[in-house]
């Protein structure tokens, strides 16, 4: 008797261990777009959902129009409907005024498959990344003969005045700052026209704080504290790059800044940030 009650405790157990094991997530993202960095896959759109708190989880993203987009691995994909498969879970979001959308953050690490109904077998790599490198550099030369002699004269007025004024309000009394969402990405030479790598205390902000990217923002060389909002650890990193896909409120961090504050195992972290 004793036997057979130990054989069916056994028999519940392994079934309710696979069960979490196996759990998986379907997640299907309507009139959507997708934008990808070095380190996640930005989706937004309409979800639908099907499961919570999953180890596994099977995206479809359905496109607005026809997207072109590398992974980590700088393979290209492109298409109208996209399905990826990640070892990841994360509840979609609001994002600045959407009524009815929601985006997530995907981190590579995460993602095991990408496949979109366009994408080639055997995909070209191409060098667009050197290209943006010379580009850059030669912005860089620019930047440091004509703006030291026009920047200090026209906009040291202008902008000292309009700028610190405006920006004080919103930092001021430390209510003036972000709640949103951290990532990580590989540095080189950033937006701002600096050098930066790993182990350097950096960060990139989105395209709608950093400004035109034809000219070196105002932002660059500011001081931002950074908090992960589950367990209180903090760190100060300097804005030297843009970051293209990041909604407003999603700061990039370097490895050195991400690992102060959470594990790269997660990937995204939740965050408060301002301006120092």
């Amino acid at each position: 008797m004793k036997f057979s009650q130990a054989c069916i405790f056994i028999v519940v157990l392994l079934a309710v261990i696979s069960n979490v094991v196996a759990k998986s997530c379907k997640y299907t993202f309507n009139e959507s777009k997708i934008k990808a960095s070095s380190s996640h896959l930005r989706i937004r759109g309409k979800p639908s959902l099907d499961g919570s708190s999953c180890t596994e989880t099977t995206i479809t993203v359905n496109l607005e129009s026809s997207a072109s987009f590398k992974d980590e691995n700088d393979v290209r994909h492109s298409g109208s409907k996209c399905t990826i498969s990640a070892k990841w879970y994360d509840s979609p979001e609001r994002y600045n005024d959407a009524k009815y959308k929601r985006e997530v953050y995907v981190p590579f690490s995460k993602i095991s498959k990408i496949k979109c109904n366009k994408d080639s077998s055997s995909p070209a790599k191409t060098t667009k990344k050197s290209k943006k490198t010379t580009k850059k550099k030669t912005t860089t030369k620019k930047k440091t003969t004509k703006k030291t002699t026009k920047k200090t004269t026209k906009k040291t007025t202008k902008k000292t005045t309009k700028k610190t004024t405006k920006k004080t309000s919103k930092s001021s009394g430390g209510g003036g700052g972000y709640t949103g969402t951290a990532t990580f990405f590989t540095p080189n030479q950033g937006a701002c026209g600096d050098w930066n790598d790993n182990n350097d205390l950096i960060a990139a902000l989105s395209g709608s704080l950093y400004g035109s990217y034809s000219k070196k923002s105002s932002v660059c060389n500011k001081k931002v504290k950074v908090t992960n909002k589950d367990n209180g650890k903090s760190v100060t990193v300097t804005i030297k790059d843009a970051c293209e896909s990041c909604a407003k409120s999603h700061i990039d961090l370097s490895p050195a800044a991400f690992g102060q504050i959470g594990a790269f195992s997660k990937g995204v972290l939740k965050v408060e940030w301002h301006f120092l």
